[in-house]
């Protein structure tokens, strides 16, 4: 009967490591937004600046292209746990045809995005500046 329970608890014991070995290199992997999805499928994206309040579409397909061929480029490290926090830059969402959703997430500066529930750090390079610019230009 003994033995018994410390095959149980040896099993019990493996299943946590290996539970716990996944779970840190899931953590660790890098992250790539906007993974499977080409830029031409993008038909536009809806941007809504938490700064300002002010929002504004982008739907030239230039501009869609560097965008997400930018975000597409850098890999993202899981940062810091984001539940509960409410400042933002940028609420960027990308459609499809028929306004299809296709991915959202925060981009609040030039090396940090928000997809709940973590904060995604890289060492910097993200399309934030630019973003910024075609704000100037969509909203006068």
């Amino acid at each position: 009967m003994m033995k018994r329970k410390s095959k149980i608890v040896i099993l019990i014991m493996a299943a946590l490591i290996v539970i716990v070995a996944l779970f840190i290199t899931w953590y660790f992997t890098p992250k790539t937004f906007l993974k499977n999805i080409e830029s031409t499928d993008v038909k536009d994206i809806s941007v809504f600046d938490g700064n300002t309040g002010k929002s504004f579409k982008i739907n030239d397909p230039e501009e869609i292209a560097y965008i997400v061929e930018n975000i597409q480029g850098i890999e993202m490290k899981r940062d810091n746990i984001s539940v509960n926090y409410i400042g933002y830059s940028f609420r960027m969402s990308f459609y499809g045809e028929n306004e299809t959703a296709l991915e959202s997430f925060y981009m609040n500066s030039d090396d940090t995005i928000r997809s709940d529930p973590f904060f995604y750090h890289c060492d910097d390079g993200l399309c934030y500046d630019y973003l910024k610019e075609l704000e100037g230009k969509y909203i006068k």
